[in-house]
């Protein structure tokens, strides 16, 4: 029976639907707000809120470039990111403002510094749609001992499997989200019945559902995912759609957040009438803007530091990031990261440069 354990709750078969709102980076770098966003959260009833933990440096290149977002906002791939980069000092402070609302506290990891970091403060560690091929981060998250909850709206049903197995041989508790990376999710996106392929080829993992879908309902695709047998919904959550910032747009608000709750709790209990529209044909692929979207945030191997010829390559010179529009001719995927490691570079590479097998001695 596929289970993990959060704290003091048990997740997976059996047991009641995780219900998670995510705050994400929704904060605007207000603390105050953030505890807000608690507040709500807790009286909407969910089992927890996520944060986006993110650090700017770890996440995009510098020069990334500029992305339009759905609404029609432009923004620097970069900037938008460290402008709403949570303090490190904000994480005791949030963990018991949230024991205080008796709901749980965790987020998403971004970079391998950022899991030490973290790891005081969570008992579950969140990997976002886009790192899920990010192998060095998924393996540090691995070795902590926590259970990893991981969304999979970034990658192919080939990349689901090699990240699992990964994990798996790593000994780790998991849980799969089935995910759509559209913001807002159109209803003809939503594919539910993904959610009995996953449970399906992977019965030793929990398996829920990330969802973004606002309109017509907001509550409608969640409770849906749990009658196809969801146990852990996530949902993006704002105080109000109308305020500044690149998420906002996307999320629901308090009452819809309850509504939420509600709608899952009684389908549960009951289960619920589906639209066919939003059944989809269970399979595990990325539709057409999904993959489109993959060129800008598909993690390759950067250096973070000028590496000498004769130097040895380490996690201090090294690191996997989001390329943007960079060039990304040669790359190497971060699978090879853990075999770099502890090689000599056989020519200089400059700092914020792809690594290329070109400079690397031997073969990896």
């Amino acid at each position: 029976m596929s289970e993990i354990i959060v704290g003091k709750r048990k997740i997976g078969n059996g047991h009641p639907c995780f219900i998670i709102a995510e705050i994400g980076v929704n904060h605007n770098g207000d603390l105050e707000l953030a505890k807000k966003m608690i507040d709500e959260a807790a009286r909407a009833g969910v089992d927890a809120v996520k944060f986006q933990f993110i650090r700017a440096d770890g996440l995009y290149v510098k020069d990334a470039g500029t992305v339009k977002t759905a609404s029609g906002d432009t923004f620097d791939a970069y900037n938008v990111w460290k402008n709403v980069e949570m303090p490190v000092s904000w994480l005791p402070i949030i963990k018991q403002h949230c024991n205080n609302r008796g709901i749980l506290f965790f987020s998403s990891v971004f970079d391998l510094e950022s899991v030490s970091v973290l790891d005081p403060f969570v008992d579950v560690y969140k990997i976002a749609s886009s790192e899920t091929t990010d192998i060095p981060l998924l393996r540090k998250v691995a070795r902590t001992g926590k259970p990893v909850i991981v969304s999979l709206g970034g990658a192919t049903f080939a990349e689901v499997v090699e990240a699992v197995e990964m994990l798996t041989a790593e000994k780790s508790k998991i849980a799969l989200l089935y995910c759509v990376q559209q913001y807002p999710m159109h209803f003809s996106s939503a594919n539910v019945a993904a959610v009995k392929t996953l449970a399906a080829r992977f019965p030793h993992v929990v398996v829920g559902y990330s969802d973004h879908s606002l309109f017509p309902d907001p509550a409608v695709v969640p409770a849906a995912a749990v009658s196809y047998g969801a146990k852990i919904i996530e949902k993006h959550f704002t105080l109000s759609r109308t305020m500044s910032g690149i998420d906002h747009h996307m999320s629901v608000e308090p009452h819809e957040l309850k509504q939420m709750v509600d709608s899952i709790r009684t389908a549960e209990l009951h289960g619920v009438s589906i639209a066919p529209e939003i059944v989809g044909n269970g399979k595990i692929e990325l539709t057409q803007e999904q993959a489109a979207s993959l060129r800008f945030v598909r993690r390759f191997i950067f250096a973070i530091a000028d590496i000498n010829e004769g130097d040895s390559f380490t996690e201090k010179n090294i690191a996997t990031l989001r390329p943007g529009h960079r060039n990304i001719q040669g790359c190497i995927h971060p699978r090879e990261y853990g075999k770099i490691i502890g090689k000599k570079a056989i020519r200089t590479v400059i700092k914020g440069s792809l690594l290329t097998y070109h400079c690397i001695e031997g073969k990896l």
